[in-house]
């Protein structure tokens, strides 16, 4: 496994930044340590970008996640499938790789990550955060597996994409999401132990599979996907409040299995209408979840399309 420690990073940085106060000195310097240490090069317009917006160079969040992904993308590129992020310190839009097939990567972060964390995402293999997640949690994903051993502010799995070439990406969020999680999502999955106000935004596509407290106003404006949460849960408007059927005891084992083992989950195999209880394991703790006591929310236009 290769390891990489952003705080690294930033005591070069620091170095370059602590000998000379000279921004074209420092990207310089600061562009010549990366390449000999990491063998990859920042575009000059970064150097622009972080004088115009942050004054500065070997302090700027353009300049590190730049450099972190740079570094991530090297990596795989070398044919390595297993790598772990040491200290990144909520910094913004790291795990943005911008490959345009999938790729095979398990990658475990040790510590929060900032906005868009994963945004983008194209990828085979699962992604583990030990910390929590600000806004934007794969954005725009279009496939993998993603599990965060925290909580995720707003906007988690935003833009989940459904295409001809994905399915979407899949997430277990452990301590709860804030408002509108799956957010105008098209497809893939979001297990959460709490979801906030407005969750399932604008929703076309995907599952939101809401295990702990609810907020208000789910599904607003959805016109497709489907939300499973306790009874009790207000849809908001242009949504619906539906009995759970068969058919979605199916649905919700298919999403369940993908984090079966995560979950250490009892009763799933014989999962049915007839065998609604599970056993579900999650931060250490393990509780009865019987699925009778739960509801689902489509769009209005769904309901009225199936009657």
């Amino acid at each position: 496994m290769y390891t990489l420690d952003i705080d690294e990073i930033r005591e070069l940085a620091n170095s370059i930044g602590s000998s000379t106060s000279n921004l074209d000195e420092q990207f310089e310097r600061l562009n010549s340590a990366l390449n000999k240490k990491f063998g990859i090069v920042l575009p000059k317009g970064l150097k622009r970008a972080s004088h115009e917006k942050f004054m500065d160079i070997v302090s700027s969040p353009l300049i590190y996640e730049r450099t972190v992904n740079s570094i991530l993308k090297r990596k795989v590129k070398e044919g390595e499938t297993n790598i772990k992020l040491k200290n990144p310190r909520a910094l913004y839009r790291i795990g943005i790789l911008g490959f345009r097939e999938p790729i095979k990567l398990n990658l475990m972060i040790e510590g929060n990550v900032g906005n868009f964390f994963a945004s983008g995402c194209n990828f085979i293999g699962t992604w583990t955060l030990n910390g929590h997640a600000e806004n934007g949690l794969a954005d725009k994903g279009y496939s993998g597996k993603i599990i965060v051993n925290g909580f995720a502010t707003e906007l988690a799995a935003q833009n989940n994409q459904a295409t001809d070439f994905s399915l979407g990406v899949d997430i277990l969020v452990r301590k709860g999401c804030m408002e509108r999680a799956m957010g105008q999502a098209r497809g893939g999955s979001l297990i959460t132990f709490g979801a906030g106000y407005n969750s399932g935004l604008y929703m076309s596509g995907g599952i939101l599979l809401n295990l702990g407290h609810a907020g208000q106003s789910f599904g607003p404006g959805m016109v497709g996907g489907v939300i499973y949460s306790m009874k009790g849960t207000t849809p908001g408007e242009g949504a619906t409040i539906q009995e759970i059927n068969n058919l979605d005891y199916t649905i919700i084992f298919q999403v369940l299995k993908k984090f079966e083992k995560e979950l250490n989950i009892e009763g799933l195999n014989n999962f049915s209408s007839k065998n609604p209880i599970l056993w579900i394991t999650n931060d250490g703790k393990m509780e009865r979840y019987d699925f009778r006591e739960y509801i689902k929310i489509v769009s209005i236009l769904d309901s009225s399309n199936k009657e």
